[in-house]
């Protein structure tokens, strides 16, 4: 691991013991949480899990069709195992692309033919989930617009979403112009997001011909949401006093797009936070039982990522063989290379 990512690690570590003390330290609200645990109703949680576990299946489905678009058929319960694997180190890597990292690399040693395919199929396979994610959230903030527009301390982090997706679709709009106009040869190797816009060029080349499976992942991103939505809103109803489904909806989209940011582990703290300020902001949900539902909901893909743990430890490669995280980065930076000089050409 080099400095900047240590930092960063470092960083993240910090910021995440300082938000979970700033959520737990006061014995009141311990106490409360304890309370509101002693009467919630567990059942709820196994329609939660349930939907948690759809979200992985949905997931396996699109990104076994983007790799076929890439001639690559690995059966769905290998592409299933290898999204679980990558469901655990989500959990256990800093960072947001952890579990990426390793399930790539695993992917690329079952078609070891097609590494350049892997690694492309995984950048459509983002985009196409982040651009669900987009309609999705433009659909909520229309329904709830008038909610969301009525406390000015909301409105940072609409605009905070908004800045995050307006930086995805930047990305994708020059990447969709340099495929177009052949200018990968161009950019300056050193400029921020080379490596990323030069993918998503490739990627754009590839999957233009095959715009149909695009349509039909895009399609499937938004069915892997509703069950996203399906998890968190049984989580919440689990607890009496729960803002309800609607509530939970209008902030799930804010939630989950900012806690996504590198800016603690997995998220911890910065969701809960998210949870606790907008819940109680809007609909005076107690920020005790906001933080506990979405601890709760966590929990639920906690329980997955350490059943994706087993599947690792007992995960066979169709090649064999280990390898440690710096081979994986190695391997996947020499793809990059390789996809950044085809681009060129």
């Amino acid at each position: 691991m080099n400095l900047k990512k240590t930092l960063m690690t470092l960083l993240q570590i910090g910021v995440t013991l300082l938000l979970l003390w700033l959520l737990f330290h006061d014995p009141v609200k311990r106490h409360q949480m304890i309370e509101a645990l002693h009467t919630a109703n567990l059942a709820w949680l196994i329609p939660g899990f349930i939907c948690f576990g759809l979200v992985l299946v949905v997931g396996s489905i699109r990104w076994q069709l983007l790799m076929r678009v890439q001639g690559i058929t690995l059966n769905w319960f290998r592409v299933w195992q290898l999204v679980m694997i990558g469901m655990f180190f989500n959990l256990c890597l800093p960072g947001g692309v952890g579990g990426d990292l390793i399930k790539v690399f695993f992917a690329m040693r079952e078609a070891p033919k097609s590494k350049s395919g892997v690694l492309l199929s995984i950048v459509v396979d983002r985009a196409t989930g982040m651009f669900a994610l987009i309609l999705v959230s433009i659909g909520v903030f229309v329904y709830f617009h008038t909610e969301l527009m009525a406390l000015p301390m909301i409105r940072p982090f609409l605009i905070t979403v908004g800045i995050i997706f307006g930086g995805f679709i930047g990305l994708i709009t020059v990447g969709l112009i340099i495929d177009r106009f052949h200018l990968a040869n161009r950019l300056p190797a050193k400029m921020p997001g080379h490596a990323a816009i030069i993918d998503i060029a490739r990627a754009f080349s590839v999957y233009a011909r095959s715009w149909q499976a695009v349509v039909a992942a895009t399609a499937l991103s938004l069915l892997l949401n509703l069950f996203i939505f399906g998890a968190a809103i049984f989580a919440a109803f689990a607890f009496v006093g729960n803002p309800g489904a609607a509530a939970m909806t209008s902030v799930i989209p804010i939630v989950n797009t900012i806690s996504s940011l590198p800016i603690s582990l997995a998220g911890i703290g910065v969701r809960e936070g998210l949870f606790a300020l907008m819940l109680n902001s809007l609909y005076g949900t107690p920020k005790e039982l906001a933080t506990l539902i979405s601890l709760t909901g966590f929990s639920l893909a906690v329980v997955w990522g350490l059943i994706g743990g087993v599947i690792y430890m007992t995960y066979r490669p169709g090649d064999g063989g280990t390898a440690s995280l710096g081979a994986m980065e190695s391997q996947l930076e020499e793809i990059e290379h390789q996809i950044e000089s085809e681009e060129a050409a």
